[in-house]
């Protein structure tokens, strides 16, 4: 029996796929596959999908010549970008995030998925397929601006249910929308004691709050060792809802890993909370 290649994979899909690239249909061009793989070094070897952030409604001239390329190229003239807020210090405003050609990868993503969310789906699903995917963080950059983008993410996860998915979101409607997925973890980054990242001595305050109102809380080991990722993590973000309430993180930012250690002895504290926490 012949053995199916990626090509016949995609083509199932209903996706012309060669050289590693994929023919977009409704943008008329060749796009490279949507979920990049072994690219983020938080994330470690999980495939990762992004949109672009923040809460602008965003415009050609606020681009450099590949991003405003993006728009013009499909004709919008404006479009609403995906997250509810623009947290100040945003982590996607760091790095390779600043960069024109992450800004244009980013943008058209969002495009695809608020514009022609059927092909971008059939795109998503002939990628987990192909390249048997693992483990997929959804947004690394970006949020659940829709419930229909909610849906499409819910039939993903059913129908590869051999994978694991990790997401969070700020939303409120999308907190509980993936509720009954066994393969897909949510993390709230909304608590009762505000966002669910700060600096060392946000951090103690807010897991002291939330600890002495009775949530089981976690602090991820990410911002204290570079050899921690997201992938092989066996506790936090996994365990959402099953044996913790919420994750929290210490600041970081692409360009500074340990942005949010402004005082030795509250990082030392919170690595003693980390050390401590069970799985």
């Amino acid at each position: 029996m012949k053995r199916e290649t990626k090509k016949d994979v995609y083509a199932r899909y209903g996706i012309e796929y060669k050289g590693n690239k994929l023919y977009c249909e409704p943008l008329k061009k060749w796009l490279n596959p949507m979920l990049p793989i072994g690219t983020n070094t938080k994330v470690g070897d999980a495939a990762t999908w992004s949109i672009y952030h923040g809460n602008e409604t965003l415009t050609p001239d606020m681009f450099g010549e590949k991003a405003r390329a993006v728009m013009e190229n499909v004709g919008v003239s404006e479009i609403k970008a995906s997250c509810p807020c623009h947290c100040d210090g945003c982590y996607c405003d760091s790095g390779f995030y600043c960069y024109d050609s992450t800004k244009a990868v980013n943008l058209q993503k969002l495009i695809l998925a608020k514009m022609y969310p059927e092909w971008l789906e059939r795109a998503i699903m002939a990628q987990i397929e192909a390249d048997s995917v693992k483990q997929l963080r959804i947004h690394a950059a970006g949020d659940f601006f829709s419930e229909s983008y909610v849906d499409m993410w819910k039939r993903i996860a059913a129908r590869f249910d051999g994978v694991i998915f990790w997401t969070y979101t700020k939303y409120e409607y999308a907190v509980n929308a993936f509720n009954g997925l066994d393969n897909l973890s949510l993390v709230p980054s909304c608590t009762p004691a505000g966002f669910n990242f700060g600096t060392c001595a946000e951090l103690l305050y807010k897991y002291r709050k939330l600890t002495s109102m009775g949530y089981r809380v976690h602090i991820c080991a990410c911002g204290t060792n570079m050899e921690k990722h997201c992938s092989d993590c066996v506790h936090g973000c996994k365990a959402i809802g099953k044996e913790c309430d919420y994750v929290l993180f210490i600041k970081h930012s692409t360009r500074d890993y340990k942005a949010g250690v402004d005082d030795p002895d509250e990082f030392k504290a919170v690595c003693e909370i980390i050390r401590n926490q069970a799985n």
